[in-house]
């Protein structure tokens, strides 16, 4: 056994005795991995290997944990390692150890995208025409918009079309997990467009490019909510990535702000179907793919991948800079002198220019053997998007729910606010109503069922609708976003 085998071998012992710490055990973990950060005989594999194992040990919760975070939050060296769900249904973690490392490859990514396709996304995320959909979900998977950056080089925006909890958001994390945590931000459907801008320039604004997870993306109201600033969504080159405000009255006032970042989207409604004009340029720019209905997600194998984002550098990093110009940018080269006229039907015109990329990526990292054979799966892969309904808008509930909101709910509201004998409450009731009436009016008006189980997918609708989920009177109901104030 040689030197470096022994320090693996030592450093694994060294965890293992932690596990009579009680619950000190975090506090040695860390001193630990601190001084492996130190150890110079140990490889970047090494490293990795070693965080992943401590990763898989059982931290005892402390008694203050639950209790305020006020003094653990000041102490931001402290590292705090997740703790794994394991079902009966599933014999194995799916996570870093499984997947492993081989020191003597000459092509990490490739491993690492032979792995995600067959053993992750057919374990956790079932998707139809899987065939050509995992291949795809792959290779935007292993984008990396700064490794693959030019000023004019459109990068594709990834849209998960599917119903809840289908892994829609659970792909975009696992997505998310490849970046450093300063590089991914997520967007919930209650920001603003001005928010979205301010946050996107304070993370990526300095030029390193990272994530923006935009999850529960909902059509309804994205544009009354985001207003001017819509235009962040069709950034997807770094030249068009930029807002420019003029006339500011304040001279400590921005005036320019960043925002080029690989931007991924969830959600339960397709942008194709009967929507404001804007979102035909969002959906140019975008690459449906679809969700199966899955398992619940609290039936899914629950993870974090600590280290994820060192597998991503030696992908994309600088001791894979030969690589790149060796095979990435002539794939992208010849991928970009390909004559329209030779590509093939099923792949519109306008997708074309924002397929080039995760094809070069693809053969790169050896989802496809060939740039002919990605060319042929995103064919497939429209073809099978022209012939099928999306899978976000199926759900029973939504559909009841989309139309009691939008047609009902206004009906209701302005019959109550006639009726000179009807309450205070109920003349607002289009604008904040208990949860309990809510399912009572579904029923009556709708015919529809809402049984417990349904209750999650009931409070997500609504907050895409721009409802709140609180205290309406002595019970729990939704409130329009925009009538709350603050006294």
């Amino acid at each position: 056994m040689n030197t470096t085998t022994d320090k693996t071998a030592k450093y694994k012992k060294d965890f293992d005795k932690t596990v009579f710490l009680g619950t000190k055990q975090q506090l040695k973990i860390t001193s630990i991995l601190q001084q492996m950060e130190r150890d110079t005989e140990l490889s970047d594999d090494m490293r990795l290997e070693l965080e992943t194992y401590a990763t898989q040990l059982s931290i005892p919760q402390s008694s203050e944990a639950t209790h305020s975070t006020s003094n653990s939050s000041n102490d931001s060296n402290k590292r705090h390692f997740p703790r794994y769900d394991f079902k009966e249904d599933y014999e194995e973690i799916c996570g870093l150890k499984e997947f492993g490392f081989n020191e003597k490859s000459g092509n990490i990514a490739k491993e690492y995208a032979t792995w995600f396709r067959t053993e992750y996304l057919p374990k956790f995320l079932p998707m139809p025409d899987s065939e050509q959909q995992y291949p795809i979900a792959t290779a935007l998977a292993l984008l990396n918009c700064k490794a693959v950056l030019s000023q004019r080089q459109c990068i594709p925006m990834p849209y998960f079309i599917g119903n809840n909890g289908s892994g829609k958001t659970e792909l975009g994390k696992t997505i998310g997990q490849h970046y450093p945590k300063q590089l991914y931000v997520e967007v919930r459907p209650g920001n603003t467009g001005a928010s979205i801008r301010d946050v996107l320039d304070e993370k990526f604004g300095r030029g390193d490019a990272g994530l923006c997870l935009i999850d529960n993306f909902n059509t309804n109201d994205a544009m009354a909510k985001w207003g001017a600033h819509y235009d962040i969504l069709l950034a997807n080159n770094e030249e068009s990535a930029i807002s420019r405000i003029c006339g500011a009255s304040n001279d400590q006032q921005k005036s320019e702000y960043r925002h080029y970042s690989y931007k991924i989207f969830t959600s339960i409604f397709d942008l194709t179907k009967g929507q404001a004009p804007e979102y035909a340029e969002i959906e140019r720019r975008t690459i449906a793919l679809n969700f199966l209905e899955g398992k619940p997600a609290n039936n899914r194998i629950m993870y974090d991948w600590e280290g994820m984002s060192r597998v991503f550098a030696r992908i994309w990093g600088d001791e894979s800079m030969d690589l790149l110009h060796k095979q990435y940018a002539p794939t992208l080269g010849k991928l970009g002198r390909i004559k329209p006229t030779a590509i093939p039907d099923s792949i519109p015109a306008k997708k074309w220019i924002i397929c080039q990329v995760p094809i070069a990526v693809g053969v790169y990292c050896g989802v496809w053997q060939s740039i002919e054979e990605g060319i042929e799966a995103f064919a497939s892969h429209f073809q099978y998007l022209k012939g099928s309904k999306q899978a976000g808008v199926g759900s029973a509930l939504s559909i009841v729910l989309t139309k009691w909101v939008k047609d009902e709910l206004p009906k209701l509201g302005e019959a109550n606010r006639n009726n000179r004998y009807a309450s205070e409450a109920s003349k607002r009731i289009d604008i904040e109503i208990s949860q309990e009436e809510l399912i009572k009016q579904i029923t009556t008006r709708m015919g529809f069922s809402i049984s417990r189980r349904d209750i999650d997918e009931l409070i997500t609708l609504m907050s895409n609708f721009g409802y709140n989920y609180e205290r309406v009177g002595a019970a729990m109901g939704f409130v329009k976003q925009q009538t709350l104030t603050k006294k």
